[in-house]
């Protein structure tokens, strides 16, 4: 049979790395739950309207849609699974007391790829907490973080920290047409900032001293906190940086980074976003503070696929044995549960010679004949 092409961005997960992940996501899981987190399961496809309600801008959503033939209503395929949780926290979860710790895993689609990740498909994994006094759980998320790394052997990482609001603050203090505040977001976004001084040398200025404070916290704190920015700006600003330096001083060893020109892509997040990057400059995490209707919220999710390549843990496949193909099930057991095998049953009757030789094909370690285990040769 001639190989059958996917279409872009899509692969099949063979089964070493479909192992891998599956172990990751269970680590993820694993500790999410022991930390109090219950975990959710959204359906893959919703309604447009309650998938999306968090995001202003539909429009520009990378999700794809679809007709519903039954309603002949769009529908679309979750693109971020933090959405669901959003609408199962003030539906279905409604009166279920406060703070509401949720955790969850799922496939994700996304329409366009990009230069740093070719694929389309991926599995989320993420922790919310909904229904917190403002940022108090912000410390419980970062902890939770750090928890999931350590046990995924990820010893190198950062975390950067941006202000998700600042953009429509200078925005207001500004003045800005719709026109001017994209061409600011994009200058932001590529960290390029020729096009404000075309708009205002006031905010080119403060724009370009911002640019040249990006880095460890200890290092840019005092500077921009001395700067004299707008007063609304300087108020928001001053609040970020003592968030943040909190958390810096409750985890100490952890290398922060802050970047108040980042731009925050999801677009429902406010007063603080962060991205969690390895040692070699790969995404592991994002999260931040949202609204839910009128309820804080805080949280965090990553693409499984990102951590197969940063991780050190293994596999650690346990031991094969290849069996006859009418042992019973007892002794199966006995195998699988009290010597910690995996049993790899013949589909026919084989001899000693021929058990051998099919157990080498298998890759297995071991071959049982005679309520003895054999080691391969």
């Amino acid at each position: 049979m001639k190989s059958q092409l996917l279409p872009e961005g899509f692969r099949d997960g063979m089964p070493d790395l479909a192992e891998l992940e599956y172990k990751i996501n269970s680590i993820f899981l694993d500790i999410s739950r022991s930390n109090g987190f219950r975990l959710v399961k959204p359906p893959l496809i919703e309604f447009e309207n309650s998938l999306f309600f968090l995001n202003n801008d539909r429009e520009n959503i990378d999700a794809f849609r679809v007709m519903d033939p039954l309603t002949q209503k769009i529908m679309g395929i979750r693109s971020d699974i933090t959405m669901q949780i959003a609408r199962i926290s003030c539906g279905a979860l409604s009166e279920v007391s406060r703070p509401l710790r949720l955790c969850y895993s799922g496939e994700i689609l996304k329409v366009q790829n990009t230069s740093i990740n070719l694929s389309r498909q991926f599995t989320q994994i993420g922790a919310e907490i909904i229904g917190v006094q403002k940022n108090y759980s912000l410390n419980e998320i970062i902890n939770l973080v750090i928890e999931n790394l350590k046990n995924l052997k990820i010893k190198k990482f950062v975390i950067s920290f941006s202000m998700p609001n600042l953009l429509k603050l200078i925005s207001k203090e500004y003045n800005l047409s719709n026109n001017h505040y994209k061409s600011l977001e994009n200058s932001f976004k590529n960290k390029n900032l020729f096009e404000i001084k075309e708009i205002s040398r006031d905010l080119f200025k403060v724009s370009e001293f911002l640019l040249e404070n990006i880095g460890k916290i200890e290092d840019h704190y005092s500077c921009i906190k001395r700067y004299s920015f707008p007063k609304r700006i300087k108020k928001e600003i001053n609040s970020f940086l003592d968030q943040i330096q909190n958390i810096k001083r409750d985890f100490n060893e952890l290398e922060i980074i802050i970047d108040l020109l980042e731009i925050d892509e999801s677009n429902y997040h406010n007063g603080f976003y962060f991205t969690v990057y390895s040692g070699n400059s790969r995404e592991l995490f994002s999260g931040g503070g949202y609204k839910v209707q009128n309820e804080d919220c805080v949280g965090f999710s990553g693409l499984l696929e990102n951590f197969t390549s940063e991780t050190s843990i293994q596999n650690n496949m346990k031991n094969k044995i290849f069996v006859p193909y009418d042992l019973k099930q007892g002794e199966k057991d006995i195998l699988k549960k009290k010597k910690n095998l995996i049993v790899i049953m013949a589909v026919k009757r084989l001899n000693k010679v021929e058990l051998n030789r099919e157990a080498k094909k298998q890759n297995c370690r071991y071959y049982y004949l005679n309520n003895k285990i054999l080691e391969v040769n």
